[in-house]
């Protein structure tokens, strides 16, 4: 007996309840209906046009995303546009749609966990809390190497561990880094945070000039992973999750997804 589309969102809801997701976020079931079938599950961080064109060769009753089409309010549905394109396929071919996205950044197993895991910190701990009352989840995390290493080896490492190149950085190449704080997608506001919980260095992503700076002031190390690349290993592990709790249930990950800044190249002289 297959799925309901109700089924496979209380199990996500299990893994990221959405009570951890912050105010005013757009999370849950976007499209579709709670009672309909779904046979066949498919994943991915968000949904660009590559990404979808995947997802519909795949045949899914069901996607799920971090990244929602809805996190703006439509003003239109236009068949040229991007994500209304995409939104309007999805409707047409009768494919639900579920987002969890804060809800999946603060809760422990997450986002945030993911990305330690993968860079080796150990020990990870919730970098802050999401308020006074709620202490077990939260927005980043902060653990030690099992060695310290010097910031320039560190990078390499992150480079090699996150299939991302050319991550930007700030701080002296042979600093010594142990402790380490990240924080996936665009968590450069805490580095204060970071550094007052004894960080030697802090990997999270979309960092702007003046963060730079203000890093270099604090004396922090900042590394800026991508916001692809620091968000994208939850996915393998929500999959995971999902093969687990949900067994007969077929589930495809989108290999399609990719940093769009990978589309593009080196400046030549």
């Amino acid at each position: 007996m297959p799925y309901t589309c109700r089924d496979i969102c209380a199990q996500v809801d299990v893994f990221a309840p959405p009570r951890y997701a912050l105010e005013g976020d757009p999370i849950g079931l976007h499209l579709g209906s709670p009672g309909q079938e779904v046979r066949r599950l498919f994943l991915a961080l968000e949904l660009t046009p590559e990404v979808a064109r995947e997802a519909m060769d795949s045949r899914p009753d069901m996607i799920i995303v971090h990244h929602t089409p809805f996190f703006k309010p439509f003003k239109q549905m236009l068949d040229d546009e991007g994500h209304d394109r995409i939104v309007l396929e999805l409707i047409r071919g009768k494919i639900a749609l579920f987002t969890a996205h804060t809800n999946l950044d603060c809760v422990r197993g997450g986002v945030n966990d993911a990305l330690a895991r993968r860079l080796g910190v150990l020990d990870a701990e919730i970098l802050q809390p999401l308020n006074q009352y709620v202490a077990e989840a939260g927005l980043g995390r902060i653990g030690r190497l099992k060695a310290p290493m010097a910031l320039s080896a560190f990078v390499s490492f992150a480079e090699r561990e996150l299939s991302a190149v050319g991550m930007r950085y700030c701080g002296e190449r042979d600093r010594r880094i142990q402790k380490v704080a990240v924080c996936g997608g665009a968590g450069a506001f805490l580095m204060e945070e970071a550094l007052a919980k004894g960080a030697d260095a802090f990997v999270t992503a979309d960092v702007k000039h003046h963060e730079g700076v203000q890093a270099l002031e604090l004396g922090l190390a900042l590394i800026d992973g991508g916001h692809f690349a620091t968000e994208n290993p939850v996915i393998a592990v929500l999959a995971s999750y999902l093969e687990e709790s949900l067994p007969g249930l077929a589930i495809t990950v989108s290999a399609a997804n990719a940093d769009p800044f990978d589309k593009g190249g080196t400046v030549s002289e």
